[in-house]
């Protein structure tokens, strides 16, 4: 096992690295490491003040946990709904820091991401407004390692396919819409492991519909 890849997992609103299937993912990937001949490193990450998320807070503890100066192919991000805004705000702004050069990570998985939600409070309405610079966050992203996983029947977005065309359109995302699958806050998720080992090059990439 010559290569270590790093996973650093960012729950979901009010989430903690012990909700949903963050630990099951953890505890697969590990297993995972002999078969795909990779050290997967998880890092499920407990954001600060995360009840009532705060994008600059965020922000600037994803800066603290992993620096831009740290970044590089076998770096990979795992964000699960608000924390989806989160990593691209992150990532806007460590492109910023090397505008001439910018790292280029392993990729990125976006489970439940949104750019609306149905009826939004004020602390969600901070987040759907606030400007992200998508071009400078994309060119720290290869091409097709952003893997964004969508339900049918997500109960915060039942207009799932305005966000399909909104994460393709300013992203140029890889989408995938599963059915049934609400939230994606279940224990375990065999679509979110299988997308982010196939990213790491363990897995062949699926082919993704777009409806």
């Amino acid at each position: 096992m010559s290569t270590s890849k790093q996973i650093y997992v960012v729950p979901r609103w009010g989430g903690s690295p012990t909700d949903d299937w963050y630990p099951w993912l953890k505890q697969e990937l590990e297993a995972a490491s002999s078969d795909d001949q990779f050290d997967y490193q998880v890092h499920l990450l407990d954001m600060p003040s995360w009840d009532i998320p705060v994008i600059e807070r965020a922000v600037s503890y994803l800066n603290e946990v992993l620096p831009a100066e740290k970044l590089n192919q076998d770096v990979f991000l795992i964000g699960h709904s608000v924390s989806c805004l989160a990593i691209l705000h992150y990532l806007a702004q460590a492109s910023e820091q090397h505008a001439s050069t910018p790292p280029q990570i392993g990729g990125v998985v976006c489970v439940a991401g949104w750019f609306s939600v149905d009826s939004p409070w004020q602390e969600v309405l901070n987040w759907m407004y606030a400007p992200i610079d998508f071009e400078a966050a994309r060119r720290l992203i290869p091409q097709d390692k952003l893997v964004v996983l969508l339900s049918d029947d997500d109960p915060y977005t039942s207009e799932y396919q305005e966000n399909e065309k909104l994460w393709v359109e300013r992203l140029q995302s890889r989408v995938n819409i599963l059915a049934g699958r609400q939230h994606f806050s279940s224990q375990l998720d065999s679509d979110v492991l299988y997308a982010i080992r196939e990213l790491a090059g363990a897995l062949p990439a699926p082919i993704y519909q777009h409806n």
